[in-house]
């Protein structure tokens, strides 16, 4: 695939009244979040099993609460574990940790893994780049934390959507280079220099409604100050140089996502840097130590779309499926 080639490089200033509707679609999606997890974590209805080992708040960022998930098995004499720090999704506008509490504990007790949740700061309050900056050093507090018991050799990144962005956008700071090993990033916004319409054209044909077409622009007003360069490599992570990014890269794209062929560009051009040939099929392959992944007839965030019969026992399925991939790849090619 061709280069990402931008069709604006700028984000405009929208007129007042839009921009009063975006700020009211955001805080009514805020609200409801909030009110939907705090019903979730209400006694009798909480899953106690899923909840971290504990949190913790480091100086550099006072205000953010990170929550830890040790795995139930590990004891204090065991060898130092590897180490994986997730950054959940929601926009860079809502949700917060406790929202990836399922996967984080599943993923930590099912393959011996400490794993961080981290917490950052949301917009429209805090636009890019604050939650790049507190991610950054958040990652730098923990990788210099000497009392969690994880093996500094063996450490990975992700996150999901709003989370894989900035997991692919924190890795190429200075002070982290050469402390990640990999970052897997599920279904992540790479390019804002695309528009909306560039994003759909890459769907298939029949493919439904796309949630992001209507809450997108949303999103984008509360992330993005006016003016800001939309080629940034630390916001439009496509435009990323290889050399800042860590060596081990697992890009997964969901079909009937407006974000996928925005990310298969990035992973193919990444790709692309090396000698080494392409193994695999059309649409799960590696090369020159990235992995792409699509998942085929799936929307973005499947994985954690509230369904019922049939379609929940279907993203049950392949929700685990995804997950224990990546977790196959990480002990392959990071955790080594």
């Amino acid at each position: 695939m061709a280069e990402p080639q931008p069709s604006r490089t700028r984000y405009p200033k929208k007129p007042f009244f839009q921009r009063l509707r975006y700020f009211l679609r955001i805080h009514v999606l805020r609200t409801l979040s909030r009110i939907y997890f705090r019903v979730l974590n209400l006694p009798g209805i909480r899953d106690n099993s899923i909840q971290p080992t504990f949190t913790k708040v480091y100086p550099c960022r006072p205000t953010l609460t990170n929550r830890v998930f040790v795995p139930k098995s590990y004891k204090p004499d065991d060898a130092l574990l590897p180490l994986f720090l997730d950054i959940h999704g929601g926009g860079f506008a809502l949700m917060a940790p406790w929202s990836d509490d399922q996967f984080c504990s599943e993923f930590s007790n099912k393959n011996n893994v400490l794993v961080v949740s981290i917490d950052y700061p949301k917009s429209p309050a805090h636009p890019y780049p604050a939650a790049v900056q507190a991610v950054t050093d958040i990652v730098k507090a923990i990788l210099e934390d000497e009392a969690l018991p994880f093996n500094k050799g063996r450490v990975a990144i992700g996150g999901f959507s709003a989370g894989a962005n900035l997991s692919l956008a924190v890795s190429q700071d200075e002070r982290l280079q050469e402390k990640l090993g990999g970052v897997v990033a599920y279904y992540p916004p790479t390019n804002w220099t695309t528009t909306v319409e560039e994003k759909l054209a890459t769907k298939p044909k029949d493919a439904p409604p796309d949630l992001l077409e209507s809450m997108g622009p949303a999103f984008d007003w509360a992330y993005l100050p006016p003016g800001t360069n939309l080629e940034a490599p630390q916001l439009s992570v496509a435009f990323a140089p290889r050399e800042k990014l860590p060596q081990k890269l697992y890009i997964i794209g969901c079909e009937l996502d407006m974000l996928c062929g925005d990310s298969e560009v990035m992973a193919q051009r990444l790709a692309n840097i090396g000698t080494g040939q392409k193994v695999g099929t059309e649409h799960v392959w590696e090369q020159n130590g990235v992995k792409w992944e699509k998942v085929l007839g799936e929307e973005h965030g499947f994985d954690v779309t509230p369904a019922t019969g049939a379609k929940k026992t279907r993203i049950m399925k392949r929700r685990e499926k995804m997950h224990n991939d990546v977790a196959e790849w990480l002990f392959r090619e990071v955790y080594i």
